[in-house]
């Protein structure tokens, strides 16, 4: 796979070409042995599993190939064939079963090209499972860490990959592969008739019809476990809410679920969910026993939970926090009637329903609404015939404690779960914050009124080709009577964890259409427009338009975000994307390289050496103006804001950059 690039300012776009129709695409959490980032997409005959960046593989040495023929000796050919004939013959053995080639790596990774700054493609694999894949789902792996020890995850995620595949022939598969890129001697030779490449799959029918969502994620296999009567009361099924909690005890529950422990002596499990819109709508949870290198998938394969719905779901997701954490098991399901539920398959059934017979636990712990829809006429409706705005989709950010969501007609909003944002409201089911994407064409295609200001400007602002196009179009074949909203959108949020693991910093990507947008910071964007909306001003973070992007006139399918690096994050670098449509992935990614450098410039060893000089004489009061002007300049490139200089004394001086004004 090569790339086509674009670069644009300090954005390179690589647009990969792709042969078949590319339905979603994923990121993999974990990073192959070589250091590779894994790829994957769904597309019309199965997955492709692709390795970018990280070490090479090394090529097939001559040797290997010489090695296989055999050998004369002392120059002399034997062409004497013995015939043995018995008639006590054991049966033949079965030849020995194949194994995997293991893969060799270059000692260092790939020095980046100054003309061509990007990682290039390692290995690529095709999983053919003869129909499309529409949908695709990874599971949320933790990085080990000192808080993390890599005991409290299950094991199989530092050796395989897994993923759920939907399938058009209404099946479900369960796939598990080795994390390290094949050799290229894998592609002549497959290792089993029923396995090419060491993958496993676990195929079941899962509903009458073709699923239309899935998410996945892990649990230990002692859950659901014994819960205290403090934690049945948080649980009831659409209870007060998280208005009814007081702080003092949702502070004493938290604290009480944080501290808990793994149990990693059961075992772990994985959880799936699907949905349809079979009988009205319904969804499924799966649950398979993890092994140290496989899922256990023993028939027959029956549900853990089914339950129904009133309407069919339009996305569904697992919480995005980490087990033992109570929430990680919460399910969040929304509508296009404009309801998010959340349903926690191990919560304890309500008293309601444990006196009908019903002991089984699982419930629906929340719900919450979207807004309603505007009218677009001057006439009154009844407030019975009002509806509620489409969910197009939703996602989990700030660890799982809130809901972000995009509704059809580009509106999007938070929902303050736990009540723990900077502005929570009134109503627990109502948006916390909110505003709009996709106002350019929203108000270009409106037909409501406008004010007398902004329609004395139109009518006389002069006839350009667009205008008269469009006054044409509007003359012979009539305005439309309503908002052009695209019926595609779609979220996608990353998390880093601060290096003392307490703050989640979120990235938030939202896509209306063809339009793409981005939050850098979503707790500083929350923070930034609660203190806007009480009159004072703070810097931060705010919603940007990624622009350039080469779609060809092709609808998005899917957005994914890269994982980032902590000095990326301290200098407010965009994470990279990958971008799916119809039939090509585009990496947007920040260049932030120089071109070319100046063979007398310091290197950057010196100017640390120097920068860290400047301030040991600041510190002493020794610094001339010189130094301080390096200083100013050095604090003026890096963009970061407020940057204070320790003189000899307690006291501080503060130099504000224009970036902070």
């Amino acid at each position: 796979m090569q790339p086509i690039a674009t670069t644009k300012g300090k954005l390179t776009q690589l647009r990969y070409e792709l042969p078949q129709r590319v339905h979603e695409a994923k990121i993999y959490p974990v990073k192959a042995p070589n250091g590779s980032t894994i790829l994957l997409y769904a597309h019309d005959t199965g997955v492709s599993v692709v390795w970018r960046g990280g070490r090479q593989l090394k090529n097939a040495a001559a040797s290997n190939r010489q090695a296989s023929k055999p050998q004369k000796v002392n120059g002399a050919d034997n062409d004497a064939i013995m015939i043995i004939d018995s008639d006590d013959d054991a049966p033949a053995k079965p030849p020995p079963a194949r194994t995997m080639p293991q893969a060799e790596f270059e000692d260092e990774e790939e020095e980046l090209d100054p003309d061509q700054p990007y990682p290039s493609i390692v290995q690529q694999i095709r999983l053919s499972f003869n129909t499309s894949v529409v949908h695709i789902a990874v599971p949320q792996v933790p990085t080990a860490s000192a808080l993390r020890p890599a005991e409290t995850t299950p094991a199989i995620f530092s050796k395989k990959l897994i993923f759920t595949a939907i399938c058009a022939d209404s099946t479900i598969r369960v796939v598990t592969l080795p994390l390290s890129p094949p050799p290229h001697s894998a592609k002549e030779q497959p290792l089993s008739p029923s396995s090419q490449y060491g993958e496993e799959v676990v195929k079941f029918h899962g509903h009458h019809s073709i699923a239309r969502g899935v998410t996945m994620t892990w649990t230990s296999r002692g859950e659901p476990i014994a819960r205290r009567e403090d934690d049945d009361d948080d649980m009831e099924v659409d209870a007060a809410g998280p208005a009814g909690r007081t702080p003092g005890r949702r502070r004493r529950t938290q604290q009480s679920r944080s501290h808990s422990q793994p149990g990693t002596a059961a075992g772990f499990d994985i959880l799936i969910a699907t949905h349809s819109a079979e009988v009205g709508g319904l969804f499924k949870i799966w649950r398979f026993e993890l092994t140290e290198t496989s899922v256990n998938g023993a028939h027959p394969i029956i549900p853990y939970k089914t339950v129904t719905l009133r309407k069919p779901a339009s996305s569904i997701a697992f919480n995005t926090a980490q087990y033992p954490k109570r929430r990680h098991s919460h399910l969040l399901i929304t509508d296009l009637t404009g309801t998010a539920r959340v349903y926690d398959p191990f919560a304890p059934a309500s008293r309601k329903r444990s006196a009908s017979g019903q002991t089984e636990p699982g419930a629906f712990i929340s719900s919450f609404k979207s807004t309603f829809e505007s009218q677009k006429t001057n006439s009154l409706t009844p407030p019975i015939l009002a509806t509620r705005k489409a969910i197009l989709d939703a996602a989990w950010a700030s660890d799982g404690r809130h809901i972000v969501a995009l509704l059809a007609d580009g509106e999007w909003g938070v929902w303050d779960c736990d009540q723990s944002g900077p502005s929570p409201p009134a109503d627990p089911a109502a948006f916390s914050m909110r505003g709009f994407v996709g106002t350019t064409e929203k108000d270009s295609s409106s037909s409501g009124s406008s004010s007398p200001k902004r329609g004395g400007r139109s009518s006389l602002a002069p006839m350009t080709p667009n205008t008269r196009r469009r006054k044409e179009d509007n003359l012979f074949h009539g305005s439309s009577s309503g908002i052009a909203v695209p019926t595609r959108g779609g979220l996608s949020i990353a998390s880093s964890t601060s290096p003392n693991g307490t703050v989640s910093e979120d990235s938030v990507v939202i896509w209306y259409g063809a339009e793409v947008y981005r939050i850098a910071d979503f707790a500083k964007f929350w923070t930034r427009n609660t203190s806007a909306n009480r009159g004072q001003s703070l810097p931060g973070p705010g919603l940007t338009q990624i622009h350039d992007i080469p779609l060809l006139g092709e609808s998005i399918t899917s957005i994914t975000q890269f994982d980032t690096t902590a000095a990326a994050s301290r200098m407010a670098i965009g994470r990279d994307l990958l971008i799916a449509v119809e039939h090509r992935l585009i990496i947007s990614a920040s260049t932030n390289q120089p071109q070319e450098r100046d063979l007398f410039a310091p290197t950057p060893a010196e100017e640390e050496a120097s920068r860290q000089a400047d301030q040991a004489l600041l510190t002493r009061g020794e610094l001339d103006l010189g130094g301080m002007d390096r200083l100013l300049e050095d604090m003026e490139s890096s963009g970061s804001g407020l940057k204070s200089l320790t003189m000899g004394n307690p006291r501080r001086v503060l130099f504000a950059s224009s970036a902070a004004a």
